[in-house]
């Protein structure tokens, strides 16, 4: 059993993230913190409660960081729409946001449970390194740290940075520097797992309550990424949810890590250093896509069994 904290700015693949650990019964969220990042913070949480009400998620969502910790804040209207997760139309709602502080309720799961708990990010990282720099024993405490974001190439964002890091650099360079286990998936990895017509129709023909969701997000997905980067979408942020149910469909290599925190031309690059096995940062560089697709699907099945 997989035990998680996760992080997301609800948008389009963010919701597939959810869609996958709440349909893997090899995993347990222990909670969601909703932070700014594809949207605003308002938005994000009101995404991230609507689909796990939908979706009939137990776990608590904690409100997030509102920005990031330096810069100027930048968002992904252009390919997420207004709200940060344009198509889907829930009903009203049950789940609240929880009470409390998300710098606590990191710090005192991971605490309470030393070695247990994997944090897994698919937003900016601010608030992971707000936690990490309150509490200095938070990393070696945690089992590993899953991140989506980076490249080693071109950004999506810039040409030479990839949104998730571009979004607070500052913070990804915190918890690059943090002495943690780190898994990342970067777009070099995410890239290869294109939503192409063929994969839609598979998963569509699970049916279901989460797919009705699915194909509403993915329309409007679809479209946007077909408008502004003239292809098929990727599953970026599930690849982080893959790995911890399937690792062997990963291959990483072994990286030292930083982030452009001050040139204007590369802000936000990730930049990788010597290739060796001491390094903590696992750089994900190929998926086996049929791997991925099957896991998903799997997961669409087991909520549909759940939630109908």
């Amino acid at each position: 059993m997989e035990r998680i904290i996760l992080d997301v700015d609800t948008g389009h693949d963010d919701a597939v993230a959810i869609d996958m650990a709440a349909g893997c019964s090899l995993i347990k969220i222990e909670g969601i913190i909703a932070t700014a990042g594809n949207t605003v913070l308002k938005n994000s949480l009101e995404n991230t409660l609507n689909l796990t009400d939908a979706l009939k998620l137990d776990a608590p969502v904690y409100a997030g960081s509102n920005g990031p910790l330096l810069r100027s804040q930048v968002t992904a209207g252009s390919i997420h729409g207004q709200n940060g997760f344009e198509g889907p139309v829930f009903g009203p709602r049950v789940k609240q946001v929880q009470d409390g502080n998300f710098i606590e309720f990191i710090i005192d799961t991971v605490m309470r449970n030393p070695g247990e708990i994997s944090f897994v990010s698919v937003g900016p990282y601010t608030d992971l390194a707000i936690a990490l720099k309150a509490e200095p024993a938070l990393a070696r405490n945690l089992k590993r740290i899953v991140l989506m974001g980076g490249s080693s190439t071109l950004g999506n964002v810039t040409s030479s940075a990839e949104f998730n890091i571009y979004a607070d650099p500052e913070a990804a360079q915190i918890v690059f520097h943090s002495g943690a286990d780190i898994y990342l998936m970067p777009l070099d990895c995410t890239l290869n797992v294109v939503l192409n017509p063929e994969i839609q129709q598979r998963l569509y023909s699970v049916g279901g309550k989460a797919i009705e969701l699915f194909k509403a997000s993915m329309t409007y997905y679809i479209e946007s990424c077909r408008r502004y980067i003239h292809d098929y979408p990727a599953m970026h942020d599930p690849c982080c949810i893959a790995y911890l149910i399937d690792p062997q469909m990963f291959e990483f290599t072994n990286e030292e890590i930083d982030v452009e925190t001050k040139g204007d031309l590369a802000y936000g690059r990730t930049c990788l250093g010597r290739s060796l096995t001491d390094f903590n940062v696992h750089f994900a560089r190929n998926v086996n896509t049929k791997r991925f697709w099957d896991v998903l699907c799997n997961s669409f099945q087991q909520l549909k069994e759940r939630i109908g």
